[in-house]
């Protein structure tokens, strides 16, 4: 990897690394933890729900704003950065699981998706949900992208957590906001034999 603008050379080890100590830091930081105030200091705390409300959409854009810097200081170097944390991520959601749940079919693992997408407060739609093909379209990314490669770059995560869940499945963004569409559209389907 040569030097990008200036800035030191990274290998992409190093920086999956630094992203990973980024993105653990910000989640930790703000959602578990409370301060202590001095005694007669204080205030009126907020509901839990919008706390977690709140801490996951701060949480999502300062994700987002993280794959712009690296893509923006290192390029396809950068793209390839969050393609290997984002797999990696997916593989070992799916290690956790399987161990938990055991062999899931597509319908199974749609649901997993639709709660997962659930907790990241995403709103959207089942649109097909069949033996052979599932599809959620989603009318406005919660993170949000904006552009196309980032977008395919972090849904590795799920491309990897749909394989590693049911190798007999694939998944795909059919449709994307990122490249101008009205809604994404997440497909689980069937590998083609």
């Amino acid at each position: 990897m040569g030097q990008s603008q200036g800035y030191p050379q990274l290998s992409t080890g190093t920086l999956s690394h630094i992203f990973i100590v980024i993105l653990l830091e910000s989640i930790i930081t703000g959602v578990k933890f409370m301060i202590k105030l001095p005694a007669g200091i204080g205030y009126e705390p907020d509901p839990l729900d919008v706390r977690y409300r709140r801490n996951l959409r701060g949480l999502l854009q300062r994700i987002k704003k993280l794959y712009d810097g690296i893509v923006e200081r290192f390029g396809d170097e950068g793209l390839q950065v969050i393609r290997d944390v984002s797999t990696e991520y997916g593989r070992e959601i799916a290690e956790r699981v399987r161990e938990r749940e055991g062999p899931m079919d597509i319908k199974q693992v749609g649901l997993f998706i639709v709660k997962m997408f659930d907790n990241m407060r995403a709103e959207g739609e089942v649109t097909e949900f069949t033996d052979e093909r599932i599809a959620i379209a989603v009318p406005q990314c919660p993170y949000p992208l904006e552009r196309v490669d980032i977008c395919r770059a972090h849904t590795t995560m799920e491309e990897a957590l749909v394989t590693g869940l049911n190798p007999d499945l694939e998944y795909f963004i059919e449709k994307s906001i990122p490249a101008g569409d009205g809604a994404c559209v997440h497909v689980i389907r069937r590998k083609s034999r």
